[in-house]
C-alpha cells in the first residue's frame, strides 16, 4: 500500500500524517487520510495559488519578528544599564551612549526589513498579496512609520544633545513614540502568519504565534506606561520608592517582551521551513 512521504496535516486535528497508508485513518481523530489528500492534492489548483518565490516569502516571514526582537534588545540595553547604575548609586554617560547606539542600530534593522518586505511581497506573488488584502499595506506602512519615528528620535537627540531636559524627555518618551508603529506591524503581521500557516499546513504554530502577538501588544502598552510614569513619579511627585518599583517593572516587562518575540521568531521559523517543503510525493 502506498505511504504518504510528505508532511501533510490532517484536516480534522492537524496531526502530521507522514508515513501513514493512503487508505488508513488519522490516529488522533479517525478522519480518513484520503479525505485530507482530496483537499490538498489538486495539482492544477495548487499551481494556480503556488508561491512564485517561496524562499523570499519565508525570509520575510522570519525577518519581521527577528528585527522586532533585536530592536527590543538594543533599545532595552541602555535603560537596563541606567537602572543598574541607579541601583548602585553611580552615574555615567555609558548608558546614554548605548541608548543612542540602540536607536541607530534599530533604525538600520527596520530599514533592512522594509527592503526584505518589498522583495518578499512582489507583484508576482499575486495570490499571497490577494490573501493579505489591506494588511499588506498596513504592514509596509507600519515599518515605514517605525523607521521615520526612529529617524526623528535620532535627529532630535543630535540636535538637542546639549539640553538636558529635552534629552530626558526624549529618553523617556522614545518607547511610547515607537509604540503605534510597533503595534501596527504586529497586528498586520498576524494576518501574514494566518495566511502562511494555512499554506504550509502549520496551523498549530500559526495559532500559537497569533495568540502570542496579542500578549505582546499588551506588554508593549505596559512598557510604554512604565516609561512615562517613572520620571513623573520621581521628578514631579518625589516618590522615589514608587519610581524604583516602576523602573523594576519596566525592566521585567522588557524581558517578557524580548522572550515573547523570541517565541514568535521560533514559530515563524517553523512555518517558513514548512513553506519550503517540496510538493507531496508517494512511496510504493
Amino acid at each position: 500500500m502506498p505511504k504518504l512521504a510528505s508532511h501533510v496535516r490532517c484536516d480534522g486535528c492537524k496531526y502530521d500524517l507522514h508515513g501513514l497508508d493512503l487508505l488508513d485513518v488519522c490516529p488522533e481523530c479517525a478522519l480518513a487520510v484520503a479525505t485530507t489528500l482530496a483537499g490538498n492534492s489538486d495539482l492544477q489548483i495548487r499551481a494556480l495559488v503556488a508561491l512564485q518565490r517561496p524562499h523570499r516569502v519565508a525570509a520575510f516571514l522570519v525577518t519581521v519578528p527577528l528585527a522586532c526582537m533585536l530592536a527590543a534588545v538594543l533599545q532595552s540595553a541602555g535603560p537596563m544599564i541606567a537602572f543598574i547604575d541607579f541601583m548602585s548609586g553611580q552615574t555615567s554617560r555609558f548608558a546614554a551612549q548605548i541608548r543612542f547606539f540602540g536607536w541607530v542600530a534599530s533604525c538600520v534593522l527596520i530599514t533592512m526589513t522594509c527592503g526584505v518586505a518589498y522583495f518578499g511581497l512582489l507583484a508576482s506573488e499575486f495570490s499571497l498579496r490577494a490573501e493579505m488584502r489591506k494588511w499588506r499595506v498596513w504592514l509596509n506602512g507600519g515599518l515605514l512609520l517605525w523607521m521615520a519615528t526612529l529617524i526623528a528620535i535620532i535627529v532630535c537627540s543630535i540636535q538637542f544633545q546639549s539640553q538636558e531636559w529635552i534629552m530626558e524627555c526624549l529618553k523617556n518618551s522614545a518607547p511610547a513614540l515607537q509604540l503605534p508603529a510597533f503595534a501596527i506591524v504586529l497586528i498586520s503581521y498576524r494576518r501574514l502568519l494566518m495566511v502562511c500557516g494555512r499554506r504550509s499546513q502549520a496551523f498549530r504554530e500559526a495559532g500559537a504565534a497569533r495568540q502570542n502577538i496579542n500578549l505582546l501588544i499588551y506588554t508593549l502598552g505596559l512598557v510604554a506606561l512604565g516609561a512615562f510614569a517613572s520620571p513623573i513619579l520621581l521628578h514631579k511627585l518625589g516618590w522615589d520608592l514608587v519610581a524604583l518599583l516602576s523602573d523594576s517593572l519596566v525592566v521585567v516587562e522588557s524581558g517578557v517582551l524580548i522572550f515573547g518575540l523570541a517565541y514568535l521568531v521560533a514559530n515563524a521559523w517553523w512555518i517558513a521551513r514548512s513553506l519550503l517543503l517540496p510538493p507531496m510525493k508517494f512511496e510504493m
